[in-house]
């Protein structure tokens, strides 16, 4: 490799890009805008394109061998690609770059053999009106024969995989503007070069459709934007077909495929009801819905129906037909799956001669009876998916919540789904559900029997809901039964502990969430060194679509596999990323004064 070739920085940016004619010095709706920027550094021209720009530029550097590519951005992000990529990749700095549009932050894009290839950039991909598109210079770094050696021996490691990354796949019909089967591919080349092991993709044809109570997008008032950019657009692709498309590639890129199905994807809540959110097989059957203890409606389907197994054991065959490695029920939404119906009163009137009615959901009978029909579902799903690929073993996966304790209280008893070899793996996300029975609502001289009549009174007085979706996201510590006793685990070292277990006599793969999905690399290193420490071998991340593109974050965060090394990654300005103090743009200098504050 030449020692000779030397670093490269473009900041007049429309003198590189072509064509010319797709660039002006003011905001078309064809055109890209020429934005004159300064920093401390460098005074350049910047592209700019707003959300109703449609025109791709392309660059053609005449480059040999391999680069550390840097791109610069003052805020917002770009779609870009080289030459041989499958498709355009949505990069930005970060939610959390210093001093938004103050600063100009500078990320590594990628390391890449640029012989023969060309870097294009779209505003096309993009739908948001809140996301303009910016791309202030591009600074090529040559790589010593060194330094590529280090790049591909990484690139080959496989000890260092141990991230389960889950993408909604909904996000890209809300904030892409896809035209192409290729588009979708972004999912998969998002995590290219990173410690990712698992890709989980959601299926979400359940509540992606053309029903509208007007039949008319027109005369529909969407809640958000996004929403109607879904009911327009999403009819430009068979969903089987993406997800095929997407599991196909994954899987030649070295990933392990999974497909997820949130195990209560029967609607949302006002404002987002009445559209694509409901899901027709529960609009259909009413007579399956959830009941509570009083007869009253829960707006979710109940897994104590057979008819309801049997729809859902249907679509994880169906996701599985994807050639996917894994099939994943999110479990840590959409709570409840069971509650009072009919066929548990009438079983647990056969086990114990009494209704249930008056009991807590975790009264030891009850709770047990609801993991049961759990269990059954889950043996259901083994069962199919193993008669309709004998030939390769599909996993079946479980997103579950916060601890073990946790995720048994909401009907999933783990310990015997992972002794009945029914499960492969479980992500813990760190979040609790539990019903809260603290005020006057039970009965005169009965202990822990619930008086019905003073439960419904309660429920419709009481200041807030009787159930609690909790969580801080980092330790949530035990909470109280229905008799005041603490359960849960008293530590995060006891929390790992737990699932650790089952991993050890069961050889069940567990892997920690980390959340809250952005937070400053220093915190996210922190929370991944504190699962490690407590005996933690994997990580999820949930909702990675708006993580990886956020290369600011992603830089440390993708490395977060390399469990031996990480108390000594450096997470600060550096080789990933850097700032620059910007002192002018467009006509106004705002080093001393914000002018858009004036007037």
């Amino acid at each position: 490799m030449s020692q000779e070739r030397k670093e490269l920085f473009f900041c007049k940016l429309d003198e590189v890009f072509e064509p010319k004619e797709n660039m002006s010095p003011y905001s078309l709706r064809d055109k890209w805008r020429v934005v004159p920027v300064s920093t401390e550094e460098y005074s350049g021209n910047m592209l700019y394109a707003a959300y109703h720009q449609e025109a791709d530029l392309t660059f053609s550097p005449h480059l040999q061998g391999w680069y550390k590519i840097y791109l610069h951005f003052p805020s917002g992000g770009i779609d870009i690609k080289l030459t041989s990529d499958p498709c355009f990749l949505p990069v930005r700095p970060s939610p959390l770059a210093k001093k938004n549009g103050t600063f100009m932050t500078e990320v590594l894009w990628r390391c890449a053999d640029m012989s023969g290839e060309s870097i294009t950039v779209s505003k096309r991909k993009a739908t948001c009106e809140y996301a303009p598109s910016l791309l202030s210079a591009i600074r090529f770094v040559p790589m010593t024969a060194e330094e590529v050696a280090a790049w591909q021996y990484e690139e080959s490691r496989t000890d260092t995989k141990r991230i389960y990354a889950t993408d909604d796949m909904h996000n890209i019909y809300y904030y892409r503007n896809y035209t192409e089967l290729n588009d979708w591919l972004s999912v998969v080349e998002n995590f290219a070069h990173s410690d990712v092991e698992w890709i989980s993709v959601e299926q979400i044809r359940n509540f992606v459709c053309d029903r509208l109570p007007t039949d008319d997008i027109d005369n529909f008032a969407f809640p958000r934007t996004g929403d109607m950019l879904v009911q327009k657009t999403h009819n430009r692709f068979d969903y089987d077909e993406v997800l095929n498309h997407v599991v196909t590639h994954g899987k030649k890129r070295g990933f392990r495929m999974s497909v997820s199905l949130r195990m209560g994807a029967w609607g949302m809540a006002f404002p987002y009801d009445q559209y694509y959110f409901d899901c027709d097989f529960m609009m259909e059957h009413p007579e399956w819905r959830t009941l509570d203890r009083n007869g009253d409606e829960i707006a979710a389907l109940s897994y104590a129906y057979p008819e309801v197994r049997d729809h859902m054991v249907n679509e994880l065959v169906h996701m599985a037909e994807t050639g996917c490695d894994a099939v994943t029920l999110i479990a840590h939404r959409g709570i409840p799956y069971v509650l009072y119906e009919q066929p548990v009163a009438d079983r647990f009137r056969a086990l114990y001669g009494e209704d249930p009615y008056e009991l807590p959901l975790d009264e030891p009978r009850l709770h047990r009876l609801h993991c049961d029909i759990m269990t059954e579902f889950f043996r259901a799903a083994r069962r199919a998916l193993d008669e309709h690929f004998p030939d390769r073993h599909v996993e079946l996966h479980l997103r579950g919540m916060f601890s073990v304790t946790d995720t048994d209280y909401i009907g999933f008893d783990v310990e015997q789904l992972a002794r009945e070899g029914l499960v492969d793996a479980i992500i813990s996300y760190p979040q609790r559900h539990y019903e809260i029975l603290k005020g006057d609502i039970w009965q005169e001289g009965k202990e822990w029997r619930i008086d019905l009549d003073k439960y419904t009174d309660y429920c419709r007085k009481n200041a807030g809901a009787l159930t609690l979706h909790s969580g801080n996201f980092d330790f949530t510590p035990p909470y109280t039964n229905y008799k005041g006793e603490l359960c849960g685990p008293a530590t995060p070292q006891e929390r790992v502990a737990q699932w650790n277990a089952l991993e050890q006599k069961y050889g069940v793969k567990i892997y920690y969430e980390i959340m809250p999905r952005i937070m400053v690399n220093e915190e996210f290193k922190r929370r991944a060194l504190d699962l490690y420490d407590c005996g933690a071998e994997r990580l999820a991340l949930w909702d990675t679509y708006g993580r990886a593109p956020a290369k600011v974050m992603w830089s440390s965060v993708s490395r977060f596999g390399h469990k031996d090394g990480l108390r000594d990654l450096d997470t600060g300005e550096g080789d990933y990323y850097r700032l620059l103090r910007i002192s002018k743009i467009g006509s106004h200098d705002i080093s001393r004064y914000n002018p858009s504050w004036g007037g």
